[in-house]
């Protein structure tokens, strides 16, 4: 019995007509008038009490909606939606579930490289020694080249940094706290280029390989913008410029998970292919490369847009060689040298919008003495390049230090 109910009828099963009704006088005649007038007057009262609840208390006697029940009449009110209503909003549920990036993932190691949500990473191990030892090495440059040179260092952080959840990059080093113990730890006149944060700004953007251990033309742009703004020089505008690319590429991570026992290398990035983006710079005149391997120089164009596969990331300056000589058209009175790793491929074409001569050299194969060099040709800017993960090692501070005096 509802609750509505139960209030009806205890107001109308009032004892007072039951104890009016039966209570008299012993003479008859009498009685029968008294009883006579009572049923009168109790049905007259019963009439009016009847009427007053019915017009004026009977909502009040409802009970109140409560959370439960607005729920549930909310419920019904979806049930008794048009079927193609309720499947055009579960259409939308679905599409904002497809939406959500993926939760529960969890990475794993294929042989040196860590896998996670169908990318390849590098982890960061670096110390605070590796770093004063690297620091070191660009200061001794410096000091080869004299106060007249400009020397810059830029260190750029790897994928892992700004891709990997919390629980995996504790796992590794700090690369933030690296890059600031290298950044520390030269002598004043060096010039730091602090890419983090830009980097960090533009994490959700396509700015690192998947498959490669290298960033994209997009994400040295927008290293070159930071490095522009502290050389005191005009970014070129990257909307403006014409691209090309080359797909299906899949780089160093891939090759290092091709094994013996798995020739086909990991599975998620064979299916997860990247694309190589350059840029066509219009302010080059010419350019000359030492090839790795060749005796004589030859020149190139700045793109080596036949690179295919695995090598598709050395399409920005023909990739990892000794040296490379850009003339450019620009009349800036400033030439720069770019001492570099891998990194400095897909940085260095944005550069040639900046200077009158661009010289890119990799002390990994470079044989020579880079500061006879600079200072002959008189060139007026340095900048050292490395990613994080070079560095850090003890190869480069002897590569750095085989091409000084």
């Amino acid at each position: 019995m509802s609750r509505r109910t139960s209030f009806g009828y205890s107001s109308y099963g009032s004892r007072s007509y039951h104890s009016g009704g039966y209570r008299g006088q012993h003479r008859r005649n009498h009685r029968t008038k008294i009883i006579l007038l009572t049923l009168t007057a109790l049905l007259a009262l019963a009439v009016a009490a009847f009427a007053l609840w019915y017009f004026f208390l009977r909502d009040k006697g409802s009970p109140v909606k409560t959370d439960e029940t607005s729920v549930m009449a909310e419920s019904s009110l979806l049930v008794s939606q048009p079927a193609s209503e309720t499947e055009k909003n579960s259409r939308q549920e679905s599409s904002r579930e497809e939406s959500r990036p993926p939760v529960n993932i969890e990475g794993y190691w294929d042989g040196n490289v860590f896998m996670y949500d169908r990318s390849g990473y590098e982890m960061f191990y670096g110390t605070d020694e590796s770093a004063a030892r690297y620091a070191a090495a660009v200061s001794t440059l410096k000091k080869a080249l004299g106060k007249d040179v400009n020397v810059y260092n830029m260190v750029v952080p790897n994928h892992a940094a700004f891709a990997l959840p919390d629980k995996y990059l504790t796992t590794m080093n700090n690369e933030k706290a690296n890059l600031q113990a290298i950044y520390h730890a030269y002598t004043e006149d060096v010039i730091p280029i602090d890419v983090y944060a830009a980097e960090e700004k533009h994490k959700d953007e396509y700015t690192y390989f998947k498959t490669d251990h290298n960033w994209t033309g997009l994400g040295a742009y927008y290293a070159y913008q930071v490095f522009c703004q502290t050389a005191k020089s005009q970014a070129a505008d990257i909307t403006a410029l014409t691209s090309g690319s080359i797909k299906n590429f899949r780089g160093s991570l891939f090759v290092a998970t091709q094994t013996e026992e798995t020739p086909n290398g990991n599975k998620e990035l064979a299916a997860n292919a990247d694309v190589v983006t350059y840029y066509h710079m219009p302010y080059v005149e010419s350019c000359v490369l030492m090839e790795n391997g060749k005796s004589e120089e030859q020149t190139v164009p700045l793109i080596a847009t036949f690179a295919e596969g695995s090598n598709a990331y050395s399409a920005f300056i023909w990739g990892n060689n000794p040296y490379m000589h850009i003339k450019t058209t620009q009349k800036t009175n400033r030439k720069l040298c770019i001492i570099k790793d891998s990194y400095g491929c897909a940085f260095a074409p944005f550069t040639t919008a900046n200077f009158d001569e661009v010289y890119v050299v990799d002390p990994s194969y470079y044989e020579g003495n880079i500061v006879e060099y600079l200072q002959k040709n008189k060139f007026t800017d340095v900048l050292v390049l490395n990613s994080i993960m070079t560095a850090n090692t003890a190869f480069r501070v002897t590569d750095i230090l085989s091409i000084l005096p």
